[in-house]
Formats: structure tokens, sequence, C-alpha cells
């Protein structure tokens, strides 16, 4: 005697594929939306150093703040592409690893310029031991032997 047998609930071997459509929609949609979250994040970096008074200079603040932002946006890109990718959404995927790639390279240049402006003011340059030997010839031609 044959029993009935139940359908299989889940199949592992079969995954959804985006249609194409939709991917290319998702993709731009995604990309839009974090250029424009890249943009409002450097427009207030930029307006943090606005003053309306005019005898009142100010700095911009340090970036680091901006940066961290900028690097959620880069880590949601670059959770989107591992989505994209398992539901077999290939323009959504490259479009998110290159919108990640170029928000750690904008998190890396500017972390760069602040070390390199955070760093220590270089003295400035100084005379050390004997100057103004022309030559290197003999002491009569250094300048402070009297020659």
């Amino acid at each position: 005697m044959d029993l009935p047998v139940a359908p299989v609930a889940f199949d592992a071997s079969v995954r959804p594929r985006a249609g194409r459509g939709a991917d290319v929609g998702t993709a731009v949609g995604l990309l839009l939306l974090e250029v424009l979250a890249v943009l409002v994040i450097l427009g207030l970096w930029l307006v943090s150093g606005v003053s309306l008074d005019p005898g009142r200079t100010v700095k911009p603040d340090p970036p680091g703040g901006h940066l961290v932002a900028a690097g959620v946006v880069g880590a949601l890109a670059a959770m989107a592409a591992v989505i994209a990718f398992r539901s077999r959404a290939v323009v959504s995927a490259y479009s998110q690893c290159f919108m990640a790639a170029v928000v750690a390279v904008g998190i890396v240049a500017g972390a760069k310029a602040q070390r390199h402006e955070d760093g220590p003011a270089r003295p400035a340059p100084a005379v050390t031991g004997e100057a103004g030997c022309r030559s290197g010839g003999d002491n009569s031609e250094c300048v402070d032997t009297g020659g």
C-alpha cells in the first residue's frame, strides 16, 4: 500500500530571480537615494562653516561625524548588494557595490585630509651647524670663518 506523500515545503535548489525591469528600477532608485543622502551629508558639513555675520570667521566642523554618517550609507549599500546578489538581481548588486566603493574612497580621502590638517605643525627651518659653505673646498670659503 502506497501512502500519500506531502509536497516539498521548501526547495533550497530553487532560487527566485528578480525580473530585469524590477532590477533596473531598484538599482536606479537606490542609487538616487544614496547619492541624495551623501549630498545632504556633504551639504551639512559645508554649511557648518558658513556664518552670516561678516565680522566673524567660522571654520567648518571636523568631518568625523559626517564621515561616520557617510559610512552608514556605504554599509547600507553593501548590505543591499548582498541582498541583491542573493536574489540574483545583477544590475542592483553591481550598482550597490559601486556605490559602496565610492563611499569608501570618500571616507578614506576625508579621513586622510583631516589627519593631515590635525597633524603637528612643522617647525620653521632653522640653521644647524655650519652654514654658508659654497663648495666642498676648505674652510676659507665658509661664511662663519670669515672666508
